[in-house]
């Protein structure tokens, strides 16, 4: 892990831009100078409010009230030593251990053969053919002899982690022109300082940024100001303007004493003035100090006497001294000098630009670049880093159009609105879909750690805790029994010591690690690996829409809530474009109000699954539960079956109806029980009351996709009184 400052932001954006382009995906993580509005983080969110409501509310001022002071970049590349092993040490088809154990004796006998034979192994598979050895007998004799085998080969050579990493630490603060202020919110800045975050780097070193916009104007101008230059070299047509007169009998004395001395200087020996400057940029010859006229009056004199020599002031010299800002720097310098001398201050003015304007925008561009399959080559890299291109990416109509890389985030939602804040434009769209849709602009493909987590991974992992740290800590330990490596840092500082939680590059590794390792155990539970489907193939040789259903590409978290965000959103009714989460169905989600504080998760479980084992419909026993809390006396209870089994036939929504019902009744008592629908017409009749206009189009659009749901609690209100239990 490096630390990137302006000092080394240069020499720190090459390497990351030389690497970029060959990562197979790129996380980041941020630290903030606060993340919640003041007066709501004692506010518990209410959990039942659209994802476009608490937008407007609470998230969207947030990234615009506040700034960012670290920003970690982690990419992740394919390990070119890394084997396989579900593919066999030599990477190629092989099997696992136990499809091994599975083929014939016959073919077994063969392998050993045709690899020189082992005496007792041809023995074990002689004596099983024979009878002398049963089945298990054999397999536990295969499974020592294949552990012997492990251990000989990882004697020779060490295990190997798929992905290599490289990450970046970047320190960003606003540059003094910048029209930002800097809000602090002081228990984010002492939770920052009780983890070791260095301000003073943050305040003397912090990397400038820039909109995305407002880059390009720069870069504009740049570019345009050497182009202008280079034409003004080649057209030697004087122009005309007016000239200074002297007047005064001193200053033409002074003028003329200049420039004799001037005169002597260039009809002199070279050997006898030489003033090498700059590193073998010619000679050059500074004039006596005197006032802007009168610099103004040499400068036009010496134009058009001698226009080979190049003025400049002197304090520009590294060595001036005192009196410099009142000189002339007169130098002069062959054509490959001049040359080579234009080049340098060329590069430098550029360089000055990336650290004190460009900034950590040219990275978020780079960034966003390749997730949007923009190819970066070497050369183009190199000719951005010396100011020959305006970006590192090669454009579209000349081939630049490649593979996608994707961002990885943790709970990542505030992350990318702050970033669009800083990079894109100061003020958040009003509408929350718009903004969905500018950081897929930028983003097209993102996977959400915490989402992969609650949502997609097996119970060991959904029943722990999904906080980056303890998921990491907890994958570290779990995944070590079955020989997952997570990835090396290759540019790490400090002697190879581990960052911390809360430093934003080590939690950006942090997040790239998890991804790593929750896509490898999702596959496995999907048994896949059998079909040769790799984590690093699923990544870059699979549909989108297999990487939305096995590890929910595009799905971001959002922290206390019912839904989950679904940046890929485009039908339904404004504001209810985004998914319940949990794979819950709003056609099978219930609000229940009225339960004793004594209740607990257990208790509503219990209910629910009492004399599950003897119920008639298969539908009934699969049915798994989710209780989402909204008090201490209400909550949400989700029904949903195994994955790829839908919940959406109008005969299985009245069981269901009726079943829940049933079980919360004779469970919990005479609790009141509500489909959303009906909550949502509950919730909002109050507000609605006189007013009509917002409230009654929030009921109406709250309610639109129940319309399946409320058909099947009419046809169960309508069963024949002997055909019913106890709804009420």
């Amino acid at each position: 892990m490096v630390n990137v400052t302006k000092s080394n932001f240069v020499e720190q954006l090459r390497d990351l831009l030389l690497h970029l382009p060959t990562s197979s995906f790129v996380s980041i993580d941020e630290e903030m100078t606060g993340i919640s509005l003041p007066g709501s983080r004692n506010s518990r969110p209410n959990k039942v409010e659209l994802p476009s409501e608490r937008y407007t509310k609470l998230l969207k001022e947030v990234p615009e009230r506040y700034a960012i002071l670290q920003v970690g970049v982690a990419l992740f590349h394919k390990n070119p030593k890394y084997k396989d092993p579900a593919k066999g040490s030599d990477g190629g088809g092989g099997g696992s251990p136990s499809r091994a154990r599975a083929s014939s004796t016959a073919e077994e006998e063969q392998r050993l053969l045709a690899n020189g034979g082992d005496s007792d192994v041809m023995e074990h598979a002689f004596m099983h053919r024979e009878g002398a050895l049963n089945q298990d007998e054999l397999e536990d004799l295969t499974e020592r002899e294949e552990e012997n085998e492990a251990d000989r080969l990882n004697e020779e050579e060490p295990s190997q982690p798929e992905f290599t990493s490289r990450i970046y630490n970047f320190y960003i603060f606003p540059s003094a022109w910048s029209d930002r202020e800097l809000t602090l919110n002081p228990s984010t800045i002492k939770f920052l300082m009780e983890n070791n975050m260095d301000f003073n780097k943050v305040f003397e070193e912090g990397i400038p940024f820039t909109t995305v916009k407002n880059a390009e104007v720069l870069k504009e101008r740049y570019f345009r100001k050497h182009n202008d230059e280079a034409k003004k070299n080649g057209d030697k047509t004087p122009t005309k303007k007016d000239k200074v007169t002297l007047t005064s009998t001193n200053d033409i004395a002074f003028v003329a004493r200049v420039m004799a001395n001037l005169r002597e200087w260039i009809d002199s020996d070279d050997s006898n003035l030489q003033n090498v400057i700059n590193g073998q940029e010619g000679t050059s010859l500074v004039l006596p100090p005197c006032n802007a006229f009168l610099r103004r009056c040499l400068y036009e004199t010496i134009e058009a006497e001698y226009n080979g020599l190049l003025l400049e002031r002197a304090d520009l010299s590294p060595n001036a001294g005192p009196t410099a800002r009142n000189q002339i720097r007169v130098i002069r310098l062959t054509p490959e000098e001049r040359k080579r001398r234009e080049n340098r201050l060329k590069v430098e003015e550029w360089e000055k630009l990336l650290q004190g304007n460009l900034g950590f925008t040219t990275v978020f561009q780079a960034i966003s670049d390749v997730c949007n399959g923009r190819v970066l080559t070497k050369e183009r890299i190199e000719g951005f880093l010396d100011g020959s291109f305006p970006s590192p990416s090669v454009p579209l109509d000349e081939g630049g159009n490649g593979r996608q890389i994707p961002l990885i985030v943790h709970n990542g939602l505030m992350d990318l609105m702050f970033l669009l804040t800083h990079c894109h434009d100061p003020s958040l769209p009003s509408n929350f879909e718009e903004t969905k849709m500018r950081i897929r602009h930028y983003f097209p493909s993102i996977f959400d750690t915490k989402v992969m987590s609650t949502e997609y991974s097996d119970a060991q992992i959904k029943g722990g805790s999904t906080a980056l740290g303890d998921l990491f800590d907890t994958l570290k330990v779990v995944d070590a029994s079955e020989n997952f490596l997570f990835p090396t840092i290759s540019n790490q500082e400090n002697g190879g010591s581990e960052g911390q939680a809360h430093e934003a590059a080590w939690d950006a590794y942090m997040t790239g690690s998890v991804f790593n390792a929750l896509g490898k155990r999702i596959l496995e539970g999907k048994n896949v690996l059998n079909l040769d489907l790799t984590f690093n193939s699923l990544l870059n040789e699979s549909s989108d829409s297999l990487l939305r259903d096995y590890l929910g590409m595009n799905m971001i978290y959002m922290h206390m809530s019912l839904y989950t965000i679904d940046l890929e959103s485009t039908s339904g009714p404004a504001g209810l474009h985004d998914p319940l989460s949990s794979g819950l169905s709003i056609d099978t989600t219930f609000h229940v109000s009225g339960i004793t504080t004594s209740v607990s998760t257990r208790d509503i479980i219990q209910a629910l699954m009492a004399g599950s084992e003897g119920e008639s419909d298969d539908i009934l026993r699969e049915l798994k539960y989710d209780i989402i809390w909204v008090d201490d006396s209400s909550f949400f209870v989700g029904t949903r079956r195994e994955e790829g089994v839908a919940l959406d036939d109008w005969s299985t929504l009245k069981l269901i109806v009726m079943h829940v019902r049933n079980k919360l009744h004779d469970g919990l008592g005479n609790v009141e029980i509500l489909p959303l629908e009906q909550y949502f017409k509950k919730k909002n009749v109050t507000k609605g009351a006189g007013t009509g206009g917002i409230a009654k189009s929030l009921v109406s659009l709250a309610t639109a996709p129940f319309q399946l749901l409320k058909r099947a609690m009419s046809a169960s209100e309508q069963e024949p009184a002997s055909k019913k239990r106890r709804l009420n």
